[in-house]
């Protein structure tokens, strides 16, 4: 059963989804009428799918290392089926870099309650949204987490809020450099700023309708329940449950107003914090075959949207 293999967190179920993500996406590079395959190709592929794995490991240290949930492989299990079952995302290189920074910004927000180098951490958050904004623009929004963070941890200190700022600007302030000598500052505020599109009609195919429909129904069924047990998390956590969810609260307003592409890749932002919020509900449910068929979907929602679809 699913929920018994991946309720431990050892090598092997790592190892497992890894693999199975290798697996899945060479089918679909391979069968798919959008690829061709070279050996560029074949390179960019390659690595954009380690920064996708790269990512994996992130989110699981994130998690591990703060206690979001039990030591299980929950989380890494339902980040895979989320992103394969929407395949188009890893044709979208910004998207995965950008979701890679923004991970790792919450990994400095979330290590606030160590209450050890917060200035630092602070900073450091900033600094990784403002390099993740570098490839999709919205992503800025995740400054709200660190203010949220800011606000549970150090309200009293008032330069912790103008630090994001030192952050912001070191980035930018850099990036303007370069692009003077590159290709002008006027090109790269073009490029920067993405204004959002509201063409929905991608979601008319069902290979597209099929896994956003389960995505967003299992957000909100598992986050009407996340949210009625923060207040039964001790004190030390209860910060880190919360600014979890207002990650998640974050990318679905991303995702539905602002995404400036619309093929299902401007979701990849919630998978994570859902990952989160999804893997506490099966660890916290009493109801076994419940649990059972929502893993089994969430495997199957991939293969299923992929042949629907055709």
């Amino acid at each position: 059963m699913l929920t018994s293999f991946f309720g431990a967190s050892k090598p092997i179920n790592f190892a497992v989804i890894v693999l199975g993500v290798i697996l899945f996406l060479t089918g679909y590079y391979t069968l798919s009428e959008y690829y061709e395959l070279t050996a560029l190709g074949i390179l960019s592929r390659f690595m954009v799918l380690l920064l996708y794995l790269f990512s994996l490991g992130v989110l699981n240290f994130v998690v591990k290392r703060n206690t979001l949930t039990r030591r299980t492989t929950y989380i890494v299990f339902f980040f895979a089926c989320f992103t394969l079952a929407i395949p188009q995302t890893f044709f979208n290189t910004n998207t995965i870099l950008s979701g890679l920074f923004v991970l790792l910004a919450l990994r400095r927000i979330i290590s606030l309650k160590s209450e050890k180098d917060q200035k630092k951490k602070i900073f450091d958050a900033a600094f990784w949204i403002a390099i993740a904004s570098l490839f999709f623009f919205w992503s800025l929004l995740f400054l709200v987490v660190l203010y949220f963070a800011i606000l549970f941890y150090t309200p009293n200190e008032y330069r912790n809020w103008l630090l994001p700022f030192a952050g912001l600007f070191t980035v930018f302030i850099l990036t303007f450099t370069f692009s003077l000598y590159y290709e002008g500052a006027a090109v790269f505020a073009r490029n920067y700023v993405q204004l959002p599109t509201y063409d929905f009609s991608a979601y008319n195919n069902l290979r597209l309708l099929l896994p956003t429909s389960f995505i967003i129904t299992l957000y909100l069924w598992c986050g009407f329940r996340y949210i009625s047990q923060i207040s039964d998390v001790s004190q030390k956590l209860k910060a880190s449950y919360l600014l979890t969810f207002i990650s998640s609260v974050v990318a679905l307003f991303i995702a539905i107003i602002l995404a400036p592409d619309r093929d299902g890749s401007e979701l990849y932002f919630l998978f994570g914090p859902l990952a989160i919020i999804t893997a506490n509900y099966i660890e916290t449910s009493t109801g076994f075959w419940f649990k059972e068929m929502m893993m089994w979907l969430a495997l199957l929602i991939p293969f299923m949207a992929i042949l629907w679809g055709a």
